[in-house]
């Protein structure tokens, strides 16, 4: 049987070794750092991704772990008067990090060999096929391709809050103005229903504690539903991540390796769909070497390497948008609806 080792035990690292056939390839899942991520902020998983995961049997175990939200309102202040932009039956769901983690961890097969190490040298990796699921900062693609992710200048500050927002359950809200962002929602938690919130804007990586304190002063002029949040927020329940962004490859394989996920197509947050593009490049790659074994991988990179880079542009701009002083003029040209 083909060798395949999968470098990274991500969510698209797992949902990879969850459809791989254990009768079709030896399967070995090599991950420096197992485990589930301390703070359970959400992932956004749309309609095309859970189709994908419908395939490998795990859509519904997503929905009886998740959060339905149907609709989504961005609002913007153009001189002082609201501008709002809303989006109605996103049909999208929230399912926290570990809890994702977790679902598709149970479905790797017992076949699957675990090695906990880091991959310093992928040339070293005995294995027909090597896989990069290994993130932004990818060991595999910054060997094999010899590239780097782009630092955007932007970071992402995320934390929950135990309590529910106070807004209709089903909602997301996202707010712009003055170069910076902030979004609020639901997120299902342990104990019941609580807050996932998030800020974005132009600055560097810093401590949680440290990112709290900026962020309460320089968000104070936003509505009382931003302010709450950052006032119950707690460095403990935050995390924060500068955004970094892949460049486009000619070619989502080179020789024996192949980049999936975030190694691929490393993006900006703004649009929601990292994990999704994750997903789906997991879940067709192991199909199409199911099907047609080693030769499958150039089916993946038709399907996937152009769906991937648009996904990634189209976030890179959104996160421009989104935080130009002009963002409320792009919402006065949508229109409010």
């Amino acid at each position: 049987m083909a060798t395949i080792t999968i470098v990274g035990g991500g969510v698209a690292g797992l949902a990879l070794a969850a459809t791989l056939s254990p009768e079709a390839h030896t399967v070995t899942l090599v991950e420096r750092n197992p485990g589930y991520s301390r703070v359970p902020t959400a992932f956004g998983i749309w309609p095309f991704a859970l189709d994908a995961l419908d395939r490998i049997g795990l859509a519904d175990e997503l929905r009886a772990d998740g959060l339905m939200l149907t609709n989504g309102v961005i609002t913007a202040d153009a001189a002082g008067h609201p501008v709002t932009m809303t989006r109605r039956e996103a049909d999208t769901w929230l399912i926290t990090r570990p809890a994702l983690l977790e679902l598709l961890d149970h479905a790797v097969p017992d076949s699957v060999a675990r090695e906990n190490r880091q991959v310093d040298d992928p040339a070293e990796l005995r294995a027909d096929l090597v896989i990069a699921a290994d993130g932004a900062r990818s060991v595999v693609r910054s060997r094999v391709w010899g590239d780097a992710p782009r630092d955007t200048g932007v970071v992402a500050i995320r934390g929950i809050l135990t309590t529910a927002p106070a807004m209709p359950p089903d909602q997301m809200r996202e707010f712009w103005g003055g170069g910076k962002l902030f979004g609020v929602g639901p997120n299902r938690l342990p104990d019941g229903v609580g807050t996932n919130w998030y800020a974005s804007t132009r600055r560097g990586e810093e401590s949680p504690t440290d990112a709290l304190r900026w962020a309460r002063a320089a968000y104070a002029d936003f509505p009382d539903l931003v302010s709450t949040t950052l006032d119950a927020a707690d460095p403990d329940t935050t995390v924060v991540n500068a955004i970094l962004e892949s460049r486009r490859p000619r070619s989502v394989v080179r020789g024996r390796y192949v980049l999936i996920g975030d190694a691929a197509h490393a993006m900006s947050p703004n649009l929601g769909r990292g994990a999704c593009e994750a997903l789906v490049d997991a879940i067709v790659l192991g199909e199409a070497l199911n099907e047609h074994g080693m030769a499958g991988v150039r089916e993946y990179e038709q399907k996937r390497r152009r769906a991937g880079q648009r996904t990634r542009a189209a976030a890179s701009m959104a996160r421009r948008v989104a935080l130009s002083r002009r963002a409320s003029r792009v919402l006065v040209r949508l229109g409010p609806n």
